[in-house]
């Protein structure tokens, strides 16, 4: 159990950065087009940090520290970039989670996967590496079809991942 996520304004935040505020950060250096999307699908849920927006699941209103990429159950979640695992756990909000590290101060964020993600803490992975499979473990966005919240952080702070993303 994580007690560290508020529900209205951490909701799938990794732990280690469940402490600090949420200010978008504008991609700086390290941001480039090198990232890939996790999964093929359109997003039915932008980033949104600044504007509340009613959520049907949880019966609120809240920030949305990421993205909502449709995709089946069961679609194979690749990693947007190479990296190092550094977190794997279970959300109660977010569902299984998977973080991985990557150059710069940047991490991704992969959020209601299939229970037993294919990879492990320490784990090094490439571009497009599999780390698991779209599930429906998120108790917070259970209300929503299927899909993949992705999220991204440069220093601790949430950034827009379409600002990262290939397009």
């Amino acid at each position: 159990k994580s007690d560290q996520t508020d529900p209205k304004t951490d909701q799938g935040k990794p732990p280690a950065a469940a402490s600090h505020q949420q200010e978008s950060v504008t991609p700086g250096p390290a941001a480039t087009t090198g990232y890939v999307w996790p999964v093929e699908g359109e997003v039915d849920r932008d980033f949104s940090l600044e504007v509340f927006a009613y959520d049907d699941t949880m019966g609120d209103w809240r920030t949305h520290g990421g993205i909502d990429i449709a995709a089946d159950l069961g679609t194979q979640v690749k990693a947007a970039a190479e990296g190092v695992v550094s977190a794997v756990y279970e959300d109660d909000l977010m569902g299984t989670t998977v973080v991985v590290e990557h150059s710069g101060g940047l991490f991704t964020v992969y959020s209601n996967l299939e229970a037993t993600p294919t990879v492990a803490v320490g784990d090094s992975v490439t571009t497009g590496s599999v780390l698991g499979r779209v599930g429906n473990t998120a108790p917070a966005e259970s209300g929503l079809e299927s899909h993949l919240h992705f999220a991204m952080y440069q220093d601790e702070q949430p950034v827009n991942p379409e600002d990262y993303l290939s397009q």
